[in-house]
């Protein structure tokens, strides 16, 4: 019998949770299940599931409340029950808190089979205890760190599996031509060249790589750094730029379409975050090849090994990291061991097939197919 699946996600722009969803959602409807996404409004999201043909639906569920909160919107509720009754889906997998708090209640009332859960971030709220004890739902989450902190905070044990993110095959490929093209048009000289792509939000520390740079070019005037992205710090970002006299060496690219192209382009990638569950960027550099940096937190660390297959350093240290950043730039052999063990360790381990075989593995076993495989 044919899987059906109701995805629902509490965001619509495109950071790692969305692509998540958008790769997760192509891989079940090409393995057969028939797949719906419900996402609160129209968006880049929204398009993108459209672009390919997906079943689409939205449904407003999205209310902040101070302190990091959301509110629960009993209507939204109600709407979703008459939904998923009409629907009969196996599955409802829901992504971001706004929807797990939502579509988990739904889903328990409409009778729904297996009721799944991606927890993508480190933060955990009292919310998610409550729903994991009341709901049956099961998390899916995305790194040891943030099970632990789940489980630590309350959740069951025996309703938590770790399935890490993976990249697909265009993350793989070398296009040199395409790369000499963009370099070009991006007007970055015949210097060293770093980047990030990275949702441009406090946790995300670019603030923190901006002082970093500051004293690489001083070692390496001809360097510049590259960031792809958007978010509620791209204004503040600019104007630290600006203070800190690096307008020359700096792109802000705004949000790409062509990560893996942008990731052949560069030297050595830096994730310098506050805070990381398991960053879909980072797995993407280290796909293509790339030497990479990132801060010793959360899902981070146990991606990189250090001196391995990339750098781990401090957060909050951007002497620390220029100094890093400096010393891969002067040794190209260490980068590029470095850049080709990373990607030999995620074509072995956090492939896209990978994941998508770890999450129907979640759902068999709800359904009563058996356990999960360690």
């Amino acid at each position: 019998m044919r899987l059906r699946v109701t995805q629902i996600i509490g965001n619509v722009a495109v950071g790692g949770a969305e692509r998540h969803v958008l790769d997760l959602t192509l891989a079940l409807c090409e393995r057969g299940a028939d797949v719906e996404v419900i996402c609160p409004r129209p968006g880049p999201l929204l398009e993108r599931l459209e672009a390919h043909g997906l079943s689409t639906r939205c449904l407003e569920m999205v209310v902040p409340r101070p302190g990091d909160e959301y509110a629960l919107e009993w209507r939204v509720v109600e709407t979703l029950i008459q939904h998923l009754r009409g629907r009969r889906p196996d599955v409802v997998h829901s992504h971001l808190y706004p929807a797990h708090l939502h579509a988990s209640l739904a889903a328990l009332q409409a009778g729904v089979p297996a009721i799944v859960q991606t927890a993508h971030t480190l933060v955990v709220r009292p919310g998610d205890v409550l729903l994991g004890r009341l709901t049956r739902a099961h998390t899916i989450a995305t790194s040891t760190a943030v099970r632990d902190l789940l489980r630590n905070a309350g959740v069951p044990g025996d309703r938590l599996d770790v399935v890490y993110n993976g990249v697909g095959a265009e993350h793989f490929a070398t296009a040199p031509a395409a790369v000499r093209e963009l370099r070009s048009s991006l007007r970055l000289g015949d210097g060293p060249v770093l980047g990030t792509i990275a949702r441009l939000s406090p946790e995300k520390g670019i603030d923190v790589l901006m002082h970093a740079f500051r004293r690489v070019v001083h070692a390496k005037p001809s360097a510049r750094l590259v960031i792809a992205g958007d978010g509620p710090r791209a204004g503040a970002l600019r104007e630290l730029v600006s203070q800190l006299g690096l307008e020359r060496g700096v792109r802000f690219l705004g949000t790409r379409a062509d990560v893996p192209l942008l990731n052949q382009l560069l030297d050595v990638f830096v994730l310098p975050s506050r805070q990381e569950a398991c960053p879909m960027a980072l797995l993407e550099a280290m796909a293509s090849g790339r030497a990479v940096i990132a801060t010793r937190v959360g899902g981070s660390a146990e991606l990189v090994t250090h001196d391995i297959d990339g750098c781990l350093v401090a957060p909050e240290a951007p002497e620390l990291l220029a100094q890093m950043i400096v010393d891969l730039l002067d040794n190209p052999s260490r980068r590029s061991a470095l850049g080709a063990a990373a990607r030999s360790k995620v074509q072995t381990r956090f492939t896209r097939d990978r994941m998508v075989d770890r999450t129907l593995a979640v759902y068999r076993h709800l359904l009563g197919g058996g356990a999960v495989p360690p």
